[in-house]
């Protein structure tokens, strides 16, 4: 594969993006003080604090919805539906066999 200088130029913009990026991340696990207080769990959640119980967690996380928006109120004529399908007997469906 051929390379040009703006493709390498690229690749080493996204290599340095990456490596800032982990610098980051690693710092903010240094935010986290080293005797922060913890509940008495065998899996727990950092919420900006302390180390909480997940299930104490998930059961005080808000809940997200995502309700659909109420249909819009029309003098229109309701909706037809479509009548049902009719059904195949049996003897229709021997010559499939």
């Amino acid at each position: 594969m051929i390379y040009t200088r703006d493709a390498l130029r690229k690749r080493q913009e996204e290599q340095q993006q990456a490596e800032d990026r982990q610098a980051r991340e690693a710092d903010l696990l240094s935010r986290i003080p080293a005797d922060a207080e913890m509940d008495d769990a065998a899996l727990c959640v950092w919420d900006g604090e302390r180390f909480v119980a997940w299930d104490k967690w998930l059961a005080t996380r808000p809940v997200y919805t995502d309700d659909a928006p109420p249909e819009p109120k029309s003098s229109a004529a309701p909706k037809q539906h479509a009548a049902p399908a009719p059904t195949r007997g049996s003897n229709d469906q021997e010559g499939l066999w």
